[in-house]
Parts: structure tokens; C-alpha cells; sequence
């Protein structure tokens, strides 16, 4: 058997309390599976460097990590503070939005969406800081949007504008989008996530930026950010022509309502799983951690019950980008999820049916039948040889009861699987014979695991191994027996 190792993934924010190489790589070692780099923030100059490091400390670490590059979108913001980072707002007070550059106090601050004041009209309520902060439009003149403070609070600079009930016109990538998206390309990120998606188109728009940039990227993965009421509309459209989606409950929540989001959330995953696709649960998993070293106990059953409901990672945002320990955050989520996974048995739900259209696809048929026979034969792990990653998806979603260990010769493809459920990825050479590609597989497990010469195995393969096939066979084998096909 394969020691213990979480299968929920773990993404963390990368940001300016955890973007030093010593942060880097504490976080890796607690359990960071895939590094999340907000393009709402920072410029190419910086995520270069931090690419580059991220990528340097995985190394050092033995340890895959992959990088999520999250797109902007057409999001609203407003801008900067001329004092300090943050103001306070007191309720009863007026506060202006102005589309002018000006320099932003506790009385005025700039957006840089043009649009704003053309959407709203007077009495409608406008939400700062995902949703704690509380205007009243008063009047709308020219530029500037005169409102009254209904809710204060602490306002950071750059934080995001709701205006709920009010429908926004998505016009796909921006400018910025696509210079970001190009530069993420050409500096190898694993997955692209898309804010504010709202329908299928908006997935097929970015694939077709993708291939302009670099036609031999078109396999990057597509995370949609399900954000808005429209996408929970067109949920089943996006989910198929994504390759994973993430539950953006800041966002979410503050357009359909805090109440709501547990059951849309539910709901998200569950269809997503009946797809075959990945689901990211974000948003205040551990958001007490900002400031402090221990969660709530109403945070620790959000993170195990997102678990339960049979989420493929956890992710972590302004608790590791800008809290006050990021490490502890990661370590947190770390043991919270060692425990549930423990009680997943118990507890965990899982949808076996999936899509029948989906149900089809060969290389399902071949995961589901590896799944099976590691159960029935108590195989110590389910062992898969894949180029692009793409099977070992696929027996992820499967969610076999015994350890996935997946062999690859690509380095990208090792970084992308740290995504995947379950999933242990190793890096092997090339080799010209499925004995020969054993023999080094076995190697690997043996030096990585307690597994030993004798245990059995299930392997899902693609032959002829020179040819570098998609899978078309599944074994069952003994370590150290040769295998004669």
C-alpha cells in the first residue's frame, strides 16, 4: 500500500505575505498543491519572478505544483487609496464613485469602469468587498455616483463592485484579459480560470485565444468561475465545455444571496462530477485565519462538508495571499481534510452516474473498469501511464477506494496533475516497451511508497508505448513479475 497522502487538493492565493521563496516553500511542504496567481493584482514583471520561483521551490521540494492562472475578467473595481491601503466607512455617512482619476479617501475613490454610472439609477444598492459594505445611491451625476453609507466597514483599495439584480453586459476578454492570458501562455501556467462566465461561448472564446497565442497550448484547461445568477442558468452548458469549474462564493453570494449559496453550491457539484469534471469550492474556507492562528468550528465543517459533497480541492484566498501566517492557514486545511477523508466513507457523497454522452468515451470505460478490478482484486494502487494527463482525469473522477499513482514523460503534465484528486504524479524517461516501461515504474513506487515486490496492481496503459497511445488496456499485474504482452 501507498502511505496516506490527502487526494483533496489544496489551492493557495499567492500574494505578498506568501510570495517569498522561505513562504514558498513552507506552504508546499504543508500541503499546496496548486499555487493560484490573481491577475486582478500585480504586473507580468512580477508573476514572471514568481513563476520562476514557484517552479524552483517545487523542485527543491520533490513535490508537483501547479499554477492557476485566474484572468480578471470584466470585473468592476474600484481604485486606489491616496493614504494608506484601506479607509473606514461609517454607516450614515456619503461616499462618492467617481469614473474621474481622482485620489481616493473615506469621501471619494475612483473606478476605473467606465460604465458604472450608465447601469444604476437612484435608491438601487451598490456592494463593496464582497457584500460587507453597504451604498444607497443617492443621484448620478455626469461621472459621479453620489451615494449614503447604509453598511461601513474597513474598505481595502481595489476590491470588487456588485450591483445585484443589475445585468451586466460580458463582452468577453479584455484587452488586459488577452495581454495577461498571452504572457501566462508563454510562461507555461498549467490552468487558465475565467471570471464571470455566463455561457458556453465564453469558454470557446478563450480556447480560440488560446490557439491564436499558441496552437500547441489548446490543452491548457479551462477553470470557469461561476460567479453570477446567468451562469447558474447556463450551469450545465459550461460545465461540459469546461475542464473544471470553481463555486467563486464571494461573488456568488453576494448576487443570489448568502442563503442560497449551500444548496447552489451542492448542486454545482454534483452535476460537475456527473460531467467528469474537477470543482474548486473558494471563498472564506478559513477566512478567520486572516487575522488569527485558529479557524472557526463553522469554517472546519465547511471545508469537511464540501469534502462530504465530493469536491476535488479546497481552495485558500486572502487567508494565505495577505494573512497573517500562510503556512498555518495551508497546515489547517490540511489536517481538516485529513480527518474528513477519513470519514469520507461514512459520509462522502458520490454520484456514480454519469452523463451518458460523457458515459461513452473509451477512456472512461477503461478507468471505470480499472476502478473496479483494484476493488474487487484489493490492488494496492491503480497505477496510470499517460502523456497528457487526460486518463489519469478521467480515474480520478472515477474515485477508486486504493491510491493513483500516475507515471508520466512530460514535466508539464506532472505539474498539471497535482490538480487531480487522488492522484500521486511522477516524471519517468521515455521508454520503447511496455517491460521496459514497468521496470521503471516499479522502481519509482518501490523507492516512493512502501509498496513491494509481490503486491498486486492494476495498470491502465496505452500501447504500443513508443507510439505514446491513449489508453486502450488495463492489467492486472504482481511487482515484480514480468509482463508479457
Amino acid at each position: 500500500m501507498i502511505e496516506r497522502r490527502l487526494k483533496t487538493r489544496i489551492v493557495c492565493t499567492i500574494g505578498p505575505n506568501s510570495d517569498s521563496d522561505e513562504e514558498l516553500g513552507s506552504m508546499i511542504q504543508a500541503g499546496m498543491n496548486v499555487a493560484r496567481l490573481n491577475f486582478s493584482h500585480g504586473n507580468h514583471e512580477y508573476y514572471k519572478n514568481l513563476i520562476d520561483r514557484i517552479r524552483k521551490m517545487s523542485a527543491l521540494k520533490g513535490l508537483p505544483v501547479a499554477i492557476l492562472q485566474d484572468l480578471q475578467g470584466p470585473r468592476m473595481r474600484i481604485g486606489e487609496f491616496k493614504e494608506s491601503s484601506m479607509v473606514q466607512l461609517i454607516a450614515g455617512n456619503y461616499f462618492k464613485i467617481s469614473t474621474e482619476k481622482v485620489e481616493g479617501d473615506s469621501e471619494i475613490v475612483h473606478t476605473p469602469y467606465q460604465e458604472l454610472p450608465k447601469l444604476i439609477n437612484k435608491d438601487d444598492l451598490i456592494l463593496l468587498n464582497d457584500g460587507s459594505i453597504e451604498l444607497q445611491v443617492v443621484s448620478v451625476i455626469g461621472s459621479e455616483i453620489n451615494t449614503k453609507i447604509n453598511v461601513g466597514g474597513h474598505l481595502p483599495s481595489r476590491k470588487g463592485i456588485n450591483i445585484p439584480n443589475v445585468s451586466i453586459e460580458n463582452k468577453g476578454l479584455t484587452d488586459k484579459d488577452l495581454a495577461d492570458l498571452e504572457f501566462g501562455i508563454k510562461k507555461g501556467v498549467d490552468y487558465v480560470a475565467v471570471s464571470f462566465v455566463q455561457n458556453q461561448k465564453d469558454i470557446h472564446n478563450v480556447r480560440k485565444a488560446i490557439v491564436n497565442i499558441d496552437s500547441d497550448k489548446s490543452d491548457i484547461p479551462i477553470v470557469s468561475k461561476l460567479e453570477r445568477p446567468i451562469a447558474l442558468d447556463n450551469l450545465d452548458e459550461i460545465v461540459e465545455a469546461s475542464d473544471g469549474v470553481m463555486v467563486a462564493r464571494g461573488d456568488l453570494g453576494v448576487e443570489i444571496g448568502v442563503e442560497k449559496v449551500p444548496s447552489v453550491q451542492k448542486r454545482i457539484i454534483d452535476i460537475a462530477n456527473k460531467n467528469g469534471k474537477f470543482v474548486v469550492i473558494a471563498t472564506q474556507m478559513l477566512e478567520s485565519m486572516v487575522n488569527t492562528t485558529k479557524p472557526t468550528r463553522a469554517e472546519a465543517s465547511d471545508v469537511a462538508n464540501a469534502i462530504f459533497d465530493g469536491a476535488d480541492a479546497v481552495m485558500l484566498s486572502a487567508e494565505t495571499a495577505v494573512g497573517i501566517d500562510p503556512t498555518a492557514a495551508v497546515s489547517m486545511i490540511a489536517e481538516i481534510i485529513r480527518e474528513a477523508e477519513k470519514n469520507e466513507d461514512d459520509w462522502g457523497h458520490f454520484v456514480e452516474d454519469m452523463n451518458l454522452e460523457f458515459d461513452k468515451l473509451p477512456a472512461l470505460a477503461l478507468s471505470r473498469a480499472s476502478k473496479k478490478l483494484a476493488e474487487t482484486l484489493n490492488a494496492s494502487a491503480l497505477i496510470v501511464f499517460t502523456r497528457s494527463g487526460s486518463t489519469a482525469t478521467l480515474v480520478s473522477k472515477t474515485r477508486p477506494p486504493v491510491p493513483i499513482v500516475a507515471f508520466t514523460t512530460s514535466t508539464a503534465t506532472y505539474n498539471k496533475m497535482a490538480m487531480l484528486k487522488g492522484v500521486s504524479p511522477f516524471v519517468l524517461s521515455r521508454a520503447m516497451s511496455f517491460e521496459e516501461l514497468m521496470t521503471s515504474a516499479e522502481k519509482v513506487l518501490m523507492k516512493s511508497s512502501n509498496i513491494k515486490q509481490g503486491d498486486k496492481i492494476v495498470v491502465i496503459a496505452g500501447l504500443p508505448i513508443k507510439d505514446m497511445r491513449s489508453a486502450n488496456i488495463v492489467l492486472f499485474c504482481t511487482v515484480g513479475e514480468k509482463v508479457l504482452i
